[in-house]
């Protein structure tokens, strides 16, 4: 399959700030892009992704852009901006007004990117902007309703957007320990997408690869290890990047985004050889025209004008190496493997799938109050191998 090198640049928590970024093909975004969404906060946010140089830039929102949880701001509205009430549809639109943005509200997407030597990458997007609820803020939810939340992610999904971090990885906080959610990192196991982006817990920044457990063990959404990434020069000027492409071999990321036959459980039941190491069992019919959980092909996104990422004035360049590798502590469930199939439904077909690089992206280093003053991290630069079609 032909692959080529594209440069995802992740961000999140700026809120109000509208930093300088580098460049590169993707932008991703996860929330808290304001302190209390109002109109003139999401405008100013919007106007600043509107002249971004990136072919698609993926925004979902966060607990503090409170007016587009229309629910929410329809109960709780009038205890922020000082009682003078937004109009939460105009606050959404603002979003929808550029084409090259999109804009994910605990939704899927297929994303067109167009490159330059004529050949396209298909993506497939789920982006969220919920959180477990902690406070009075935006798109919180209690610990009983994870599991219709995040069990809305298809299976075949790339890449993944959210405002809050799983359990366990890049949620570490001062305050409240591992801040993430168990059942989104139960999901991430089972959708194994190539990246998992989020933000909210600011001092959670920072890089890993996640290698998942494969094996039919008695432990549910098991880990084999974690590589880990950090900012090796972070008072300077130079990006933070981390290549998982095959030009840095040692590093490259085990994940080619297989999802093969998304078989039903009762092809499973019929067929229990499939698999962990992506050999499809010869008894599973070939892929057929649809499967339950692909979207339907939306019109490649227009590009303006702008440098390839190779040959733009940007930052100076610091390409990472692991700052660490461990074994995971074993983060799972004890018990059967089997919940009405699911788990081997995730496996069957997809062990392409072996690692997942996890960003927390968040922009703000310090929390509110701010005692020291504002401080914040930069943009993460992730270069991945995609795959590309050729026009016939």
């Amino acid at each position: 399959m032909a692959t080529r090198r594209v440069r995802i640049v992740c961000i999140s928590d700026t809120h109000n700030q509208t930093p300088k970024l580098p460049a590169g093909d993707i932008l991703i975004h996860a929330g808290d892009l304001t302190n209390q969404g109002t109109f003139s906060e999401l405008q100013k946010a919007v106007s600043w992704l509107r002249q971004t140089d990136f072919r698609v830039k993926i925004v979902v929102c966060g607990n503090h852009d409170i007016t587009c949880d229309i629910p929410f701001y329809q109960q709780y509205g009038a205890y922020f901006h000082n009682k003078r009430m937004e109009d939460p549809e105009r606050c959404i639109a603002l979003f929808r007004s550029d084409p090259s943005i999109v804009y994910l509200n605990h939704e899927s997407k297929q994303v067109r990117i167009n490159h330059e030597d004529g050949s396209l990458s298909v993506l497939k997007i789920f982006g969220s902007p919920y959180s477990p609820a902690n406070g009075l803020w935006a798109f919180g939810y209690e610990p009983e309703h994870a599991s219709q939340l995040w069990d809305k992610i298809p299976l075949d999904t790339e890449i993944i957007v959210a405002h809050t971090p799983a359990k366990f990885h890049r949620d570490e906080s001062s305050t409240r320990g591992a801040a993430g959610c168990e059942r989104l990192r139960q999901t991430l196991w089972r959708v194994r997408p190539r990246l998992f982006v989020c933000g909210h817990v600011h001092e959670a920044y920072g890089v890993e690869a996640v290698t998942w457990d494969l094996s039919l063990s008695h432990v549910k959404f098991k880990e084999k290890a974690v590589r880990y990434w950090h900012d090796a020069h972070p008072e300077s000027k130079k990006q933070f990047t981390v290549d998982l492409s095959s030009r840095v071999k040692s590093v490259v990321l085990q994940n080619d985004g297989s999802t093969g036959n998304l078989v039903s459980t009762t092809q499973i039941v019929n067929s229990q050889r499939a698999e962990v190491d992506g050999t499809a069992d010869k008894d599973i019919a070939p892929e057929a025209e649809h499967n339950e959980g692909l979207l339907p092909a939306i019109p490649a996104l227009p590009r303006p004008p702008f440098p390839d990422f190779e040959k733009a004035e940007r930052h100076i360049t610091s390409t990472v190496e692991p700052t660490e590798l461990r074994q995971s502590e074993t983060h799972g469930n004890q018990g059967p493997t089997s919940n009405g199939l699911s788990d081997q439904e995730a496996i069957a077909n997809c062990g392409g799938r072996l690692e997942t690089c996890i960003v927390n992206a968040a922009f703000m280093a310090s929390n509110w109050p701010h005692n020291a003053g504002k401080k914040f991290h930069k943009p993460i630069v992730i270069d991945l191998d995609l795959p590309v079609q050729y026009p016939n």
